[in-house]
């Protein structure tokens, strides 16, 4: 009775199981949308950190004294 149920087959027959052309336009459709995704997002990184340097700059620059602010003798 146990060798009977281990033998048995499950599931669908190999002709009903094949994803199909649906399946493959699917897939396909997800690697493109993966990938545009990605350069977006690094383009975006990209110019946010170049941002941050710049206002980190202008900070820099900012808080250093100048010849204005050194008392005259």
């Amino acid at each position: 009775m146990g060798i009977e149920i281990l033998a048995q087959e499950f599931g669908p027959e190999r002709d009903q199981a094949m994803a199909g052309p649906l399946g493959l336009f699917v897939t396909v459709f997800l690697v493109v949308v993966t990938i545009f995704l990605i350069r977006g997002m690094n383009k975006h990184v990209r110019r946010l950190n170049e941002r941050v340097a710049r206002e980190a700059a202008a900070e820099a620059a900012a808080a250093a004294p100048t010849d204005d602010d050194k008392p005259r003798a």
